[in-house]
């Protein structure tokens, strides 16, 4: 692609539970600069790579091949401030509800 993109690659431990039990170390590009990027959508490398050998970029993915989660899947509601359900992320299932 023709995108411009400025920034700083970091590794950080990133928890999915409260108790800090499921933890993984999570490689991601911190940007502060990107050009060209304007349709582009990916919160946190939640977004799918289109190129599937680099599919192990996600943080989902990265979860799974650590064992954490069984299925390479999200689910989460972003709640308002006039909502009375809070917001949530699931990881490696959904909302059964």
């Amino acid at each position: 692609g023709s995108a411009k993109l400025s920034g700083k690659m970091f590794q950080d431990q990133v928890c999915i539970d409260q108790n800090k039990t499921a933890c993984t170390q999570f490689d991601f590009l911190a940007l502060y600069q990107a050009v060209g990027l304007d349709d582009t959508d990916g919160v946190l490398g939640l977004a799918v790579h289109p190129d599937k050998a680099k599919k192990n970029l996600s943080y989902v993915w990265q979860l799974k091949n650590k064992g954490l989660i069984s299925k390479a899947i999200v689910s989460f509601s972003v709640a308002g401030p006039n909502m009375d359900d809070k917001s949530y992320a699931i990881f490696g299932g959904l909302n059964a509800v």
